[in-house]
């Protein structure tokens, strides 16, 4: 899959996130220094939508259960041993992109 089109910039949510739909659901996240990354946007534990969930700039906790991420790359906080999948993001003209078959430059 190639790049594309998400959302423009300002779609972007006042709690910094926004989800899309590419072939199953992505989170597009505004992290607390401004930089977008992108991922699976449903929660591993029992696969419930995480734009639901509380972000407070860098960890995302999915409102079911409190499982927690880093949203800057994606690991697990709590269980550790859980993860989001985290994809490419490019960004031109203010217009978000990203390519979930390219691993991110930012991990």
């Amino acid at each position: 899959m190639a790049f594309q089109r998400v959302c423009a910039l300002d779609e972007i949510g006042d709690d910094g996130l926004t989800a899309v739909f590419l072939d199953w659901e992505v989170l597009v996240v505004r992290d607390g220094t401004g930089r977008i990354h992108a991922m699976d946007g449903t929660c591993p534990h029992e696969d419930f939508p995480l734009v639901y969930g509380f972000f407070d700039g860098t960890v995302l906790t999915c409102s079911n259960h409190l499982w927690s991420f880093d949203a800057t790359t994606g690991r697990g906080i709590n269980p550790p041993s859980c993860k989001l999948n985290k994809y490419a993001v490019k960004i031109d003209d203010g217009v978000i992109y990203v390519d979930t078959d390219a691993a991110p430059d930012d991990t």
